[in-house]
């Protein structure tokens, strides 16, 4: 089942705080689960509780993708669909269904499950390298006039002829069912499972949800927002990351349902609401709507906030994303913080990087990372990454990133902080990732030209440990250098490149 919004987990990073319970989580990740990451974190006095409600959140997410799922032919969505009849469907269906409708109408149309008809256009037009024939957008536009369904008291009939996909809701229905049975396992006090960008928090615990800048070509970069959550869910939509590229232009896979064509005016939408379903179909709503009128139907709904960022880079909080806030208001342009002086006449660094996806299948525990610069004494004088757990029983395993650690408590020594507290963020899932150098040093200074190393390193539970290391010169000229790859990361390279101008990505 591959319903999903890729650039929502670059968008979204959590941490979790707790006023009440004092506890540290019990956290598990896997992959390939509804075709992207689940997080799972359970408060909890007991180990063996824990692991009851990491295998209720299992069972009914496999439950729920048997119900709804578009992609599987076997899934009873499918089956109805290919019967072409009127039936009696699951509960779980027919509210999906029955949200579908309600939600197409709220919406004025820009959520729309119809929409995978358009989207098959625009796929074909990429393979076709040319632009799709507007009469057949024209002709798909109108055919989503129609509803997709038809009821009859407690039946309800497709329309065989008519492409349909849950994309944009049945993440958000699912993660809510999974946290619901989660919560319902005897000595759970807390529980939050994450699917992607869909987030659903159960229990007594506050969560601290923080927003990176939403410039794509960058990981790490600058906190813009930071807000609080408790007994709530969060969804995150964004065209930065996926999209068709056509006669050398990229469009977003974000589509108008009422015009066929891509829309790009918002960076990215973040959504507050009581249910994850909720979340997820206003998050995608609030990608297509012009900003004044996504503010409007937020404001028309209880319990529910956003925070918009549009093309340019401002920031649109609804009225009561105060309440939620960590940060002061500010509509200023994201980006604009993130700039700093240019350094060797205008260069940075950027290293992109691929973690490899490993064998075990879904129960593959992710790499911790850390990606480091040292000069020609060995001193480390910056961490650009450092991608582990912090919380719960997860820093007693830094210390397996072994040149990394046993460097930094050399730099400790010099500089008296905490860089696991200052720069570490969440492990990653397998695929591709990319951040820039812009010359600082862990204190903000510029380092001087010369003679640097890049270290790359990895470490797995149960996993491998690997380290990538290449020596560079940091000057005026231009390079770009390609790493061996290994069983963790599958492939790296650095570039030593002009910046970009103030203002551009």
């Amino acid at each position: 089942m591959n319903e999903i919004k890729l650039a929502v987990l670059l968008f979204v990073t959590w941490s979790f705080v707790s006023p009440v319970y004092g506890g540290e989580p019990y956290v598990t990740h896997y992959e390939n689960v509804l075709g992207t990451s689940l997080e799972i974190r359970v408060w909890s006095g007991s180990e063996k509780v824990a692991a009851r409600a990491e295998e209720a959140v299992l069972a009914e997410i496999d439950r729920m993708a048997l119900i709804v799922s578009t992609y599987d032919s076997t899934s009873e969505f499918s089956r109805w669909q290919s019967a072409g009849r009127f039936q009696k469907l699951s509960p779980e269906l027919s509210h999906l269904l029955r949200s579908c409708d309600q939600w197409r109408e709220r919406t004025n149309g820009t959520f729309h499950p119809g929409v995978e008809r358009i989207s098959r256009i625009w796929r074909a037009a990429e393979m076709a390298k040319c632009l799709p024939n507007q009469l057949e957008l024209d002709a798909a536009v109108l055919k989503l006039r129609e509803a997709p369904w038809k009821w009859n008291e407690t039946e309800v009939e497709p329309k065989t002829d008519y492409p349909v996909t849950f994309n944009a809701i049945a993440k958000g229905a699912i993660v809510d069912a999974a946290s619901l049975v989660a919560m319902e396992v005897p000595g759970v006090d807390a529980i939050s499972v994450a699917i992607g960008g869909d987030i659903r928090c159960l229990g007594d615990v506050s969560h601290t949800v923080s927003i990176p800048s939403p410039r794509p070509e960058l990981t790490g970069g600058a906190i813009i927002e930071q807000f609080e959550i408790a007994n709530r869910a969060v969804a995150t939509s964004s065209g930065a990351y996926r999209g068709f590229t056509i006669e050398g232009k990229r469009y977003s896979h974000l589509i108008d349902p009422r015009s066929g064509r891509p829309v790009d005016h918002v960076l990215s939408a973040t959504v507050v609401a009581s249910t994850a379903e909720m979340a997820d179909v206003l998050a995608t709503a609030c990608s297509v709507l012009p900003v004044e009128q996504s503010l409007e139907l937020v404001a028309s709904l209880d319990n529910v906030e956003c925070f918009l960022v549009d093309r340019e880079g401002k920031r649109h909080p609804s009225p009561g994303w105060a309440g939620l806030s960590h940060s002061e208001p500010s509509s200023e342009l994201c980006g604009d913080d993130e700039k700093t002086e240019p350094w060797n006449g205008g260069f940075e660094l950027a290293v992109d990087l691929e973690i490899n996806q490993a064998a075990e299948g879904r129960r593959y525990r992710r790499p911790y990372v850390a990606v480091w610069v040292e000069n020609s004494d060995g001193y480390p004088v910056k961490t650009l990454v450092l991608w582990v757990q912090s919380t719960g029983k997860g820093p007693r395993w830094i210390p397996d990133l072994k040149r990394w650690y046993r460097s930094d408590r050399v730099r400790k020594q010099a500089e008296e902080t905490d860089l696991v507290e200052l720069v570490s963020e969440a492990t990653r899932k397998p695929g591709k990732y990319s951040l820039v150098w812009n010359g600082k040093d862990n204190t903000g200074k510029l380092v001087a030209p010369g003679e640097y190393t890049l270290y790359i390193e990895s470490a797995r539970e149960h996993g491998t440990y690997q380290l990538l290391r290449k020596k560079v010169t940091i000057g005026n000229k231009p390079f770009t250098e390609e790493f061996d790859s290994n069983v963790e990361i599958k492939a790296a390279k650095i570039e030593y490149r002009q910046s970009p101008p103030a203002g551009k990505n």
